[in-house]
């Protein structure tokens, strides 16, 4: 089979011929037909998760996937061949098989699940972990109806479903976008975007709402610096979630602010509330830009270099 693969850390990905995988007990083995690209796994390539996972190389690249059943193992009787499914498949054991590939072995009790009937496998495909992560974000800071939430990376992945769920709680969502990119986030349902090129965020939000907002969603602020200043932007007693930096929660708890770092799961539970979601028509699944499979070097530099509207997706046929 075709797989994007690493002969090691931080080497550049390239195509190569592998041979299938099999399923084991408890085991499905899917033919993809798409890949969800996402940030984390340029952090993989680059060595981020060996504790969790040491590497068996080569190493396949990619979590995100969307396919069909093609072999169930032992002990499986959740999944027959050709159902169609989509999920996040995380290593087991070791970091071997990934979703930039022809087929991928996951574990059928795992993060995977019919594949909701109204998308296509591209589109599928990028739901998972950023949809996932949106959900299970806006359940830790209990966003509910008649608060204001500002979402600081509103226009990638996780920002893009993250706003239109918020919405769907009833909640006024702000949103940080360029100018030139505004009307993105407005069309997906927030209130209002802020330009965080033009001048200081915080200033901006209380212009807007001088007591504060009830709760910051930030999933894209790197410096510690720059997250504590962001937090400022709460009223007394405000919740704050990040994904990428570890909150000084004892800091901020002395001025009233419940801050945390997002703990989660990838789970078929969250999977198929996302489903409900989408098959309802309350969640709209946006791509960026669909690459083939042979393009995934370009998928993953357009990823890491930031400015997605929605998600990259890597087509395989």
């Amino acid at each position: 089979m075709r797989a994007i693969t690493i002969d090691a850390y931080k080497t550049l990905p390239h195509l190569q011929e592998m041979p299938r995988p099999q399923p084991g007990e408890g085991e499905i083995l899917i033919r993809l037909h798409a890949a969800g690209v996402n940030p984390m796994d340029k952090w993989a390539r680059d060595g981020a998760y060996q504790q969790f996972w040491p590497p068996e190389f080569p190493v396949v690249l990619g979590f995100d996937g969307a396919g069909v059943v093609e072999q169930a193992g032992p002990g499986v009787s959740a999944f027959r061949p050709g159902d169609d499914v989509f999920g996040q498949f995380m290593p087991q054991r070791v970091h071997h098989w990934g979703t930039y590939a022809d087929y991928v072995v996951t574990s059928a009790s795992g993060a995977v699940a019919p594949k909701p009937v109204t998308l296509d496998y591209v589109q599928a495909a990028a739901l998972p972990m950023p949809a996932q992560v949106a959900l299970a974000s806006l359940d830790a800071l209990e966003i509910g109806s008649g608060e204001t939430v500002l979402i600081v990376g509103a226009t990638g992945g996780i920002g893009t479903y993250a706003i239109q769920m918020a919405v769907q709680r009833g909640a006024r969502v702000l949103a940080t976008a360029r100018s030139e990119v505004a009307n993105y986030v407005t069309s997906l349902g927030a209130a209002q975007a802020l330009d965080y090129t033009q001048g200081d965020l915080v200033s901006a939000v209380h212009t807007l709402y001088p007591g504060g907002v009830d709760a910051v969603l930030d999933v894209a602020t790197r410096d510690p610096a720059g997250f504590e200043h962001i937090s400022q932007v709460l009223r007394a007693g405000g919740r704050l979630l990040t994904t990428i930096v570890t909150a000084e929660a004892p800091r901020l708890a002395e001025q009233g602010i419940n801050a945390a770092l997002l703990s989660w799961q990838p789970s078929a539970e969250l999977l198929g509330r996302i489903t409900r979601f989408v098959d309802a028509g309350q969640l709209k699944v946006v791509i960026d830009h669909i690459y083939p499979l042979e393009q995934a070097v370009e998928a993953l530099e357009q990823v890491e270099h930031g400015h997605v509207r929605g998600k990259v997706v890597l087509s395989i046929v």
